[in-house]
């Protein structure tokens, strides 16, 4: 029962401790907007999340002004860009409705993940984290 009990009670301070872990700071208030875990071979995590525009624009241009922002990704017939799981590289990009980040990493979080994705919605003040342990 222990992913789903931790659904539960997931708080404001679980959010800015994950975020924290992959350097991401909240500044202001926010709102969670969905919350769930699990998984029985394959465990992860994935929370949204509704944030202030000054967070939205911090974060938003932390992604585009890192040394591996890909840039628009317009046409989207083709496969979109991925991390390589043989690295612990880091790509950033976006499309017409997001701007994101996918990595993996050598260092796991305490539930076991190490793939992670952070999308921010240009349509919405919205941010989608996703980890997982494959």
């Amino acid at each position: 029962m222990q992913p789903w009990i931790s659904d539960w009670i997931f708080s404001k301070n679980d959010v800015k401790k994950i975020l924290h872990w992959h350097n991401i700071e909240l500044k202001d208030d926010f709102k969670i907007l969905k919350n769930e875990s699990g998984g029985f071979r394959d465990y992860a995590h994935s929370f949204k999340l509704e944030i202030s525009q000054s967070d939205y624009d911090r974060i938003a241009d932390i992604m585009r002004s890192s040394n591996n922002y890909l840039g628009l990704i317009t046409n989207l017939s083709g496969q979109l860009p991925h991390a390589d799981y043989k690295s612990t590289d880091t790509i950033n990009y976006e499309t017409k409705n997001h701007i994101e980040r996918e990595y993996y990493t050598d260092k796991k979080k305490e539930d076991g993940t190490f793939h992670f994705f952070i999308q921010l919605s240009k349509k919405e003040r919205e941010l989608n984290y996703f980890g997982i342990n494959e």
